[in-house]
């Protein structure tokens, strides 16, 4: 093997944080290690190489060409790594499948493919968490889930990750039935009626901050700010809010007739809804029947 003899898995995680961290301060941080030791780890792992990885360009650390190609291979040597360690994790936690649910998808899409899963596979079991975007982004770093469910993550988030789109989802700008904003234009009605906006972190909120913008409306300034359900749900019910919010979440809602949408005439406003996760799953687990599972419920949805 033409892997050096003094190579160790520090040097990989050493190397892998500096890659995505883009400093080797940012990355000492992360790694609670001194920026000298990180630093030297590194070097120590170029002198194994023979080449460099990264360009010192003042504080920033740029992956040199080699340095990327490396990278691809690290990541790819380390999840196949962790999956061999999750196979001799023991039996009680093969049949264990962890998964991160945004609410995007917690009312209706991810509850329907678990019990199909469950039907096909009645003795593995689904560990489901649900949280902010962040959250579930660090869990899922961690490893103490397995894959996540919901909205594209942001750029930033997105090294050492891979997400694989499923559908297509619409943002709503929705209000209880009965509201007299509905069949009103919406610019009018936002500048009429008190507003509810998704919290300054959740992935949507950028798009909807887009759409004020354009509309000429980005000075208001909305009562309250939240993605959950059950207290916007409540606010709607007993006021005239209007609440932005993943057509997703208030699917339920829509459907029974207890919320109505505002025809707002954005295709814009939408986004790509999939799976992330950091590693690829062995065949015939139940994280990869569950994988499987969601790729085709998706499909049959956009066959409809």
């Amino acid at each position: 093997m033409n892997i050096p003899n003094g190579l160790k898995l520090r040097h990989l995680e050493a190397f892998l944080s500096v890659a995505e961290a883009g400093t080797i301060s940012a990355a000492a941080r992360v790694r609670n290690v001194s920026q000298p030791a990180l630093s030297k780890t590194v070097s120590e792992l170029e002198a194994q190489l023979g080449t460099e990885l990264f360009e010192r360009t003042g504080r920033r650390a740029i992956l040199t060409p080699g340095g990327e190609a490396f990278r691809r291979h690290a990541i790819a040597a380390l999840q196949s790594l962790e999956a061999g360690c999750r196979v001799l994790s023991g039996p009680s936690h093969r049949d264990l499948v962890k998964v991160g649910v945004l609410p995007t998808v917690a009312g209706g899409f991810f509850p329907s493919v678990a019990l199909e899963f469950h039907d096909l596979r009645p003795e593995a079991r689904i560990g489901v968490m649900t949280g902010p975007n962040r959250y579930l982004i660090d869990m899922l770093r961690s490893g103490k889930i397995d894959l996540m469910i919901g909205r594209m993550p942001g750029s930033k988030d997105m090294p050492g990750l891979s997400f694989e789109y499923l559908y297509d989802e619409p943002i709503e700008l929705v209000a209880r039935a009965g509201h007299p904003a509905l069949g009103r234009d919406p610019v009018q009605a936002l500048s009429t009626y008190p507003l509810i906006l998704p919290n300054p972190g959740a992935i949507i909120r950028a798009t909807v901050d887009q759409y004020l913008s354009a509309m000429g409306l980005s000075a208001l300034r909305p009562v309250f700010e939240t993605v959950a359900l059950p207290v916007a749900l409540t606010l709607l019910e007993h006021s005239d809010m209007l609440w932005f919010i993943s057509r997703g979440v208030v699917a339920r809602e829509l459907a029974a007739g207890t919320l109505g949408t505002l025809d707002m005439k954005a295709d814009y406003m939408s986004g790509a809804v999939g799976l992330t996760r950091k590693f690829a799953f062995g065949q015939n687990t139940p994280a990869d029947l569950l994988a499987s599972l969601l790729h085709r419920r998706a499909e049959q949805m956009s066959a409809r």
